[in-house]
């Protein structure tokens, strides 16, 4: 064979092998992109990461999960109110108070009685003073409005008082010098135990009319 023509297809025969090599690599190379374009666009890669959403984490160790309502547990009997255990003091007694009378001041037909704590020890003064005179069918009546509930709490040496309302006008008027005393317990009831008292200058004149209120930490509470 002529050399010209050898060389000729020698040269073809390498153009035709680089054809084929240059195919098969453009081949190659649109195979990854054909697998991406066929595989479903919302469902990312394992492991790769997530732009644009957030991510829900689990909450840490130890951290209140979501039906907590974010209060610590209440300590038993916290924030409940209860009876305090206490009970109102003693009922004070003719041993325990001194009783007398004493000067009203002013105008008004009335004079005070004083019971004063003599005694160590705290009481209490309930409702109102239970009064009687000789010849009384009955004790005096409270006055209207009076609390036959009031309470006087009296310390070692404190004073409570309560008046003797003398009106003039009354039926069945008599002159009184002496009073007999008595104080009530818890229940409101007269206690058995009295004290007698001569009453201030010639006498009291007392009558049908005749009221007495409520014991109270004040004298002019008292007089009303």
């Amino acid at each position: 064979m002529p050399f010209r023509l050898r060389r000729s297809l020698a040269l073809a025969a390498v153009v035709g092998a680089t054809v084929f090599a240059t195919t098969a690599c453009d081949s190659g190379a649109d195979a990854p992109a054909a697998a991406v374009q066929s595989g479903d666009a919302g469902s990312p890669a394992a492991g790769s990461p997530v732009i644009g959403s957030s991510a829900v984490s689990a909450p840490a160790a130890g951290t209140p999960s979501a039906s907590d309502d974010g209060q610590a547990p209440a300590s038993p009997g916290a924030g409940k109110g209860g009876d305090s255990g206490e009970e109102a003091g003693d009922a004070c007694t003719t041993d325990k108070v001194q009783l007398e009378f004493a000067d009203a001041g002013g105008t008004r037909p009335a004079v005070l009685l004083k019971a004063t704590n003599i005694s160590d020890t705290a009481c209490t003064a309930y409702g109102f003073p239970s009064v009687g005179h000789p010849g009384a069918q009955a004790p005096v009546a409270a006055a209207p409005r009076t609390d036959a509930h009031a309470t006087v709490d009296l310390d070692p040496g404190e004073t409570a008082y309560a008046a003797l309302l003398l009106p003039e006008k009354g039926a069945h008027p008599r002159q009184a010098t002496s009073f007999t005393l008595g104080l009530r317990g818890k229940d409101g009831d007269p206690l058995d135990a009295t004290a007698t008292l001569k009453a201030p200058g010639e006498g009291l004149t007392v009558n049908d009319a005749s009221r007495v209120t409520a014991w109270q930490a004040d004298q002019e509470d008292a007089l009303g």
